[in-house]
């Protein structure tokens, strides 16, 4: 007899769905965790920012979350995660990269401890409660896969829009390294912006999220150009 199929996490539902088993509102912000039966999530202002599935924490439950696991280099050893969540690609990637350093910078406190408490699993990441570009700017280690997953407000951060960031960014990675961005757009120009601005770190592709306005935009190692013969 075949078994059922997995229950899919409905994002329609999440603020209301479940049991609410954690609650907190700061300075215009709150935080929740929910879970029911099948899933443990995450809330910031009712948008929801990490799913755990109890019986395989480190499957990967979001939408935009099964196309970034196709963008992913086929081996890594040091992984850098500029904003945090619930950790879901931490798990993953403890996963995917048997002994993979990883290190996570995030500015709020609280996300960072409700992720120890409620979704942290066997990986043991290098955590940092900074600013992820304050941090960024005095980095000296070179990392694999850059991961940025930051909002602010309605959109992405400003310093996603400055090229001082992707200067250091490209300093911070290995020959071969990747960057993948989770951009909130508040206009085309702020995505073409950002196209442009990472072609400092390689080649540059883009796909919008079907039904969302995010976009994941990421790097492929530049080509060199191939030796004219005559």
């Amino acid at each position: 007899m075949n078994a059922f199929p997995a229950v899919e996490f409905d994002v329609t539902t999440a603020s209301e769905a479940g049991a609410l088993i954690y609650w907190q509102r700061k300075e215009e912000q709150s935080l929740e965790v929910r879970e029911d039966s099948e899933f443990r999530w995450l809330l910031l202002d009712g948008v929801v920012q990490s799913v755990l599935r109890h019986t395989a924490p480190d499957e990967l439950c979001l939408p935009h979350q099964q196309i970034l696991r196709a963008l992913l280099p086929a081996h890594a050893e040091q992984v850098l995660h500029l904003g945090l969540g619930g950790g879901d690609f931490l798990r993953w990637l403890h996963h995917r990269y048997p002994g993979v350093q990883q290190t996570a910078i995030d500015l709020n406190q609280q996300v960072i401890h409700l992720y120890q408490r409620f979704f942290q699993q066997a990986e043991q990441p290098q955590l940092h409660t900074q600013d992820a570009f304050v941090w960024l700017s005095n980095a000296r280690q070179q990392y694999d896969l850059i991961l940025i997953d930051l909002f602010s407000d309605d959109g992405s951060p400003a310093p996603l829009f400055q090229a001082e960031t992707y200067q250091q960014l490209q300093k911070n990675m290995t020959a071969e390294g990747k960057v993948i961005v989770n951009l909130l757009p508040r206009t085309e120009q702020e995505w073409q912006r950002v196209q442009q601005l990472l072609a400092h770190c390689g080649d540059v592709r883009s796909v919008q999220i079907a039904g969302y306005r995010n976009y994941l935009l990421w790097t492929e190692p530049k080509q060199l150009p191939r030796p004219v013969t005559t």
